[in-house]
């Protein structure tokens, strides 16, 4: 990332939108097929059947990186599904996690988040540093670069109305408002927000994409999103007329069944939680399209991903749906990423088996 993004979002603090593109929920160039084709698979890393994982992770250079939760370890494969060996296996040792959280891309470096700090490796899983963070505070949305990310204040015990982006230097320690669209001229009606655990597609969250000289960032109850160059020369929202879909007590209840969470809690969590979905789970930003992924469902596993694509200036042009060959099912966002030319899932087969697939897909050119 470029330094001067910083100077843009600083630059926005003052700035007040001067545009607003409305969509109507019928996208301009209609249906989009990405038509994937499958080019591999597979279920182990090496000899090693695969435990439970996810974390989906594909880096700059094309190689995948996923977390297994029943081994407690990562694994990383090259872009042709070759494995090439596991790192930060949970311990105490130098380069081990005392607990993994999450995973994150900053330039060239694999960064691993444990509850109180930021494990930083290589692309071949070596590892160099780590710097103290609490993840359930400043969770990253996107690095500028190795020692700088971008946050929003944490969700669901930040207020209603704060809709933040912060910039916090692992360096100096120091964090700073970098801007504030809470109070535009477009803001919406929040929806209340309790104690709660995150669930994707229910769990109101800021979600943030960059791409060379764009960036494009929103909140998940609200589909209004915010977009600017990083010269500072363009600023649009642009929002989509759409419904929110309800969710029943029973869908949340079945969303929570099999989780760590104690059955005498169950019943008292999906009362705090939302009656209705959050519009997107995620952003991502390819050759200048902008796709966002629309929330259909909060089942563990579904069979397909409607996508919303969006152009640079902000209409909605394109919706597409994303399934694979046999209805095969997948469970989170986090593991499904969409690349310039490919597609990498996680793919869980009827008897509750794994597989890491990549497919050959299809972009509109615009």
């Amino acid at each position: 990332m470029k330094r001067n993004m910083i100077f843009l979002m600083v630059f926005l603090l003052s700035l007040t939108l001067n545009s607003q593109v409305i969509n109507e929920d019928n996208p301009r160039k209609g249906h989009w097929d990405f038509k994937p084709e499958k080019i591999w698979e597979v279920d182990k890393a090496g000899e090693n059947e695969f435990g439970v994982i996810a974390e989906l992770l594909v880096s700059d250079s094309s190689k995948i990186y996923v977390r297994d939760f029943k081994h407690n370890i990562s694994y990383i494969f090259k872009e042709n599904g070759q494995f090439l060996g596991s790192f930060a296996k949970q311990g105490t040792e130098k380069g081990e996690l005392s607990r993994y959280l999450n995973r994150f891309k900053a330039e060239n470096k694999i960064v691993l988040g444990t509850p109180e700090k930021l494990h930083f490796f290589s692309e071949d899983g070596v590892f160099e540093t780590s710097y103290k963070n609490n993840l359930f505070i400043r969770f990253p949305l996107v690095f500028l670069n190795q020692k700088e990310f971008i946050y929003a204040p944490t969700f669901p015990q930040s207020p209603v109305s704060q809709k933040k982006l912060m910039l916090f230097d692992l360096l100096s320690g120091e964090d700073k408002l970098v801007v504030d669209f809470s109070q535009t001229k477009n803001a919406e009606k929040s929806t209340p927000l309790a104690l709660m655990v995150r669930i994707f597609g229910l769990t109101p969250q800021v979600s943030l994409a960059a791409c060379e000289d764009n960036i494009c960032f929103g909140r998940s109850d609200q589909y209004t999103l915010y977009m600017a160059d990083l010269k500072g020369n363009e600023h649009l929202s642009f929002k989509l007329d759409r419904q929110r879909k309800d969710v029943s007590l029973e869908d949340k209840k079945n969303h929570l069944i099999g989780s760590k969470i104690p059955q005498d809690r169950i019943d008292t969590l999906v009362e705090q939680l939302p009656d209705k979905m959050t519009y997107f789970s995620k952003i991502t930003i390819i050759d200048g399209l902008i796709y966002v992924y629309a929330v259909d469902t909060i089942e563990r596993n579904q069979t397909k991903q409607k996508i919303d694509i969006f152009s640079s200036d902000g209409r909605y042009l394109f919706r597409g749906v994303l399934t694979f060959e046999k209805n095969q099912k997948f469970s989170s966002p986090s593991n499904l990423v969409l690349c310039k030319k490919y597609l990498y899932v996680i793919h869980t087969t009827q008897d509750g088996r794994q597989k890491l697939a990549k497919y050959r897909i299809t972009h509109p050119e615009y």
